[in-house]
Parts: C-alpha cells; structure tokens; sequence
C-alpha cells in the first residue's frame, strides 16, 4: 500500500514537471517570494538624502526664509535581496534589528515608539524656536503614554496608552505615577486606568522581579503640547516620521519668526535631535547623511557635538568642501548663523 502511493506520488510529480517550462513556471514564483518578499532580521541603510524643510512648516504671517533642510537616512527591512547586496554595495549597510529595537520589542512597537519620539521632537522644535524668538509659549496638554513594555511583563497594559489614573488617583505629574507604583508594589498588583482607542479601561497589572525589584516592566512618556501665536501648521506625511530632524524643524519655525532670513542664501542642511531645553542630541547614520549633504551641495551641515567626531574623520577623509559645524544647543545653531 505505502509503495503504491509512493509511485502514485512520483508519477505525479513527472506530471507536474513534464518540461523546463513548467519547472520554472512552478518555481519561480517560490524563488521571488524568497529573494523579494521574505524578511530577515536586519535593517538595511541605502544612502541618504534631504527633506526641504521650508513648506513642510507654515506659520501665520511669516515672511520668507532661505533653505533648510533635513538629513535623512533611506532604511528599510532587509530582504535576501538587499542583504545580499549588503555585501556588495558600501552604499548599503545592514544592522540587526536587535540593536535598534528595546530588548525584541515587536516591530509594531518599535514604529510606534518612532513616530511618537518625531511627535514630540515637533512639539520640542516647536516651543525652543518660539521662544528664543520672544514669542509666548503655554502647555495645552500633557499626556503620560506608555511606550515600552518589557517582554516578561504581567500586565493587561498595551504600548500606546495613555495612563489616566493608578489605584483611583488621577495622574497629574511623572512623580505621581513613579511613586503610586513604587507604593503600590508590596500588594504584588495595581489597577491603572488607561485611554486607548478613545475609549476608558480598567488594567490589573501584576510586578515582575527586575535586577531584584518589584517593578511593572513599563516605560512612560510625557507627551506635551504646546499652544503658541502665531499659529503653525505640519505638513508632514507618515514616511517623513523621525525625531533626528528636531533640530533643523526648529531653526526653520525660529526663521520664520525673525523679520529677515537668518540664512544669508546660504542651503543650510543638518541632523540632531531637540528636546525642550534646546539640548541637540546625537543621531544614526552619520556616513549617509554627510554623503546626501556632498552630492547636494549643501554650504553648511550641522551635526550634534556627540556625532562630530565620527563626522569630522568622514569629513577629512572624502574631502567635503561644505563647511561641518558642531552643535550642542539650539542656540548654537542660530548663534553660528546670526554672526
């Protein structure tokens, strides 16, 4: 019985393959999946380039500003393909996910977590420029959203919620949660109220041992916004979504704000995070993003402090002729260009 069906099998298998013709029809669709579909934990950089910055930011009665623009680094998820082109091409660079991700945090997460930091490096833009040009900045709303949850986690909580209460208690600050879940830790639970989805839910959420305390296994952000005049708009899509553009977002909303162009016609281009003291902070894929700013001819690029070392030797080594400035605040930036 088993030998019957074995060469029943065969015959079909000679039925299905009876000229090349049909063995590639029959494979090459497998071969495609695998070369153009399948993932593979890694990222892939492929070069850089520059988003212009100046309509991507509109503010109510702003006279004309010069160039600026954003450094941006082209990544997207490795395929056999560009993995295999990684070995090739020096233009292309792979990185495992592992170590742009937070201990395997689901790539869900990861994006999540992205747009959010681009969100509040707006925000962070949006209040640094303002009032370095003397203008008045108020906090219309503060929220406290988780962002990370550790993999071992016990708790019903999901990344993207906004905390509103713990044990009953409104959330009014950052201490207030640390210290309602640090109190709250020898009852082994704690019942968070959350928003998620515009809709109010209840959470029991159990401690986990972390390097020997009783802790949640939660990371929580404060999202703030700010109401400013005159008013500004955003005008940026999804695939623009980064926090390494802090900086550059807010010396373009600072120039719109001062009554003439700060830029003296020069195409001024850059990368750096910002946070709301004006701190410039340090970004990835400094190589491809000093090679955009060389083939588009920019005049100065601005690097944050921690990056300018690394920058500074792939400066000297390609010959750039654009002028490297090293920031470590905000005003830095303007400083530089108001001289």
């Amino acid at each position: 019985m088993l030998e019957e069906k074995k060469n029943e099998f065969k015959k079909s298998i000679k039925e299905i393959f009876k000229s090349p013709k049909e063995v590639i029809s029959f494979f090459l669709p497998i071969i495609v999946a695998i070369i153009f579909i399948i993932p593979l934990p890694y990222y892939i950089r492929m070069g850089g380039g520059i988003i212009p910055l100046e309509n991507k930011i509109q503010i109510k009665g702003e006279g004309k500003n010069g160039y600026y623009g954003a450094l941006y680094v082209r990544e997207s998820k490795a395929v056999v393909l560009t993995y295999l082109a990684s070995y090739v091409f020096p233009s292309f660079e792979r990185e495992k996910i592992e170590n742009v991700t937070v201990d395997n945090e689901d790539e869900t997460s990861y994006n999540y977590r992205e747009k959010l930091y681009f969100t509040s490096s707006l925000e962070a833009a949006k209040k640094v420029a303002y009032e370095k040009a003397g203008k008045k900045v108020k906090v219309s709303s503060s929220k406290y959203t988780i962002i990370y949850i550790d993999k071992d986690n016990k708790t019903e909580l999901k990344v993207g919620d906004e905390i509103l209460s713990i044990n009953n208690k409104k959330v009014n600050n950052y201490d207030s949660i640390l210290d309602n879940i640090s109190n709250s830790s020898k009852n082994g639970s704690i019942n968070i109220e959350v928003l998620r989805d515009n809709k109010k839910i209840n959470t029991v959420n159990k401690y986990i041992d972390i390097e020997g305390e009783k802790k949640l296994g939660i990371v929580v952000s404060n999202q703030l916004e700010y109401k400013v005049n005159p008013s500004i708009k955003f005008k940026f899509k999804g695939s623009e979504a980064g926090p390494s553009g802090g900086l550059m977002m807010s010396l373009v909303i600072y120039d719109k704000l001062m009554p003439k162009d700060i830029t003296g016609g020069k195409k001024i281009v850059g990368t750096g995070t910002i946070d709301i003291e004006g701190n410039v902070g340090r970004i990835g894929g400094i190589k491809e993003k000093l090679g955009a700013a060389n083939k588009k001819k920019a005049d100065v690029v601005f690097v944050p402090k921690d990056n300018y070392k690394e920058a500074k030797k792939l400066y000297d080594k390609n010959g750039y002729k654009f002028k490297l400035i090293s920031v470590e605040k905000f005003d830095d930036a303007v400083s530089f260009l108001e001289k």
